[in-house]
């Protein structure tokens, strides 16, 4: 597909990504950089747009398989060569990509504070997608500071534990923490965006955690990803059972993951704690109580357009 009287659009081979790199986040680079997995029901797309041979803009989006949901992870187009057309043909090309792959529903996920924002879901808008609108809340900061936050971490924790709550990390849990988690949702009993991160090889053990009430039955869990490249811990999902959110429980899981950081690592190690529109109590504690001592805070927007 052809933007421009100079612009060609084609697919780029994951050993090429590499070259490209400069048109994506760091992270999307080296995903995108990986040969396909055999048996793997997540489906790679990439697309780039070259200037007589030279990259100008590049689109990342995965797709799955079984679902068709697809997932439009990245689109840049070099400053030099926007409002030109090239970011609207690279959409509609991968549109196009995702539907004959079988391709059901495509979204996206974008930060507010992105540079660009605007300008993405205005063009998104245009190419026929919804929204956008909030679907996660995320808060950075130094683990030192919820100290700020939590000045009554240690009542809440001590309350919590005589109600019943158990934490158990996921490096001492007895059984298979991912297994437990998949099965909880299969059996319908927790939401699906609560696998978030679940498989990634970044999940780091120690600070993973899994709650139970007094009976011992699982009532959630808290997924924690370190992010080596930037030294940085994220939280991308921490979820409890509905009839045990007022309890405080979920708040008091985040207090003990950055208290247990800090311990560990000290002061200014950082951490970034997210939550879903699926939890609106939690999205607020994140807004109201954490966002004012954060060093950074942000909302995750969703569009989506069915293909």
């Amino acid at each position: 597909m052809t933007a421009g009287a100079m612009t060609e659009i084609r697919s780029v081979d994951f050993r090429s990504v590499g070259q490209l790199s400069h048109l994506t986040f760091p992270a999307f680079a080296r995903a995108f950089s990986e040969a396909p997995r055999q048996g793997s029901q997540l489906r790679l797309h990439r697309l780039a747009a070259f200037e007589r041979d030279n990259p100008i803009g590049l689109a990342l989006a995965t797709m799955d398989a079984q679902s068709g949901h697809a997932e439009l992870r990245s689109l840049v187009v070099d400053r030099p060569h926007r409002r030109m057309g090239t970011a609207r043909a690279l959409l509609q090309e991968m549109e196009t990509r995702l539907r004959d792959d079988g391709g059901k529903l495509v979204s996206t996920l974008f930060s507010d504070q992105l540079p660009g924002a605007a300008g993405f879901a205005a063009l998104l808008a245009d190419a026929g997608w919804s929204g956008p609108k909030p679907e996660r809340i995320r808060i950075l900061g130094r683990v030192g500071k919820t100290g700020d936050v939590f000045r009554d971490r240690e009542r809440l924790v001590q309350r919590a534990l005589r109600d019943g709550l158990t934490i158990v990390s996921w490096r001492d849990h007895d059984g298979d923490p991912r297994s437990l988690i998949l099965r909880e949702i299969e059996a319908g009993r927790a939401p699906d965006w609560t696998q978030i991160g679940l498989m990634a090889d970044t999940v780091d053990p120690d600070f993973s955690m899994i709650l139970t009430d007094g009976t011992g039955e699982v009532v959630g869990w808290v997924i924690c990803q370190f992010h080596a490249e930037v030294r940085r811990w994220g939280f991308p999902v921490g979820w409890i059972h509905e009839e045990h959110q007022k309890r405080g429980w979920l708040l008091v899981a985040y207090a003990q993951g950055a208290h247990f950081i800090e311990s560990r690592h000290g002061p200014d190690a950082v951490a970034v704690f997210e939550s879903s529109s699926g939890l609106p109590m939690m999205w607020r504690v994140l807004e109201h109580r954490f966002a004012p001592h954060a060093d950074r805070a942000d909302l995750m927007m969703i569009s989506k357009k069915s293909l």
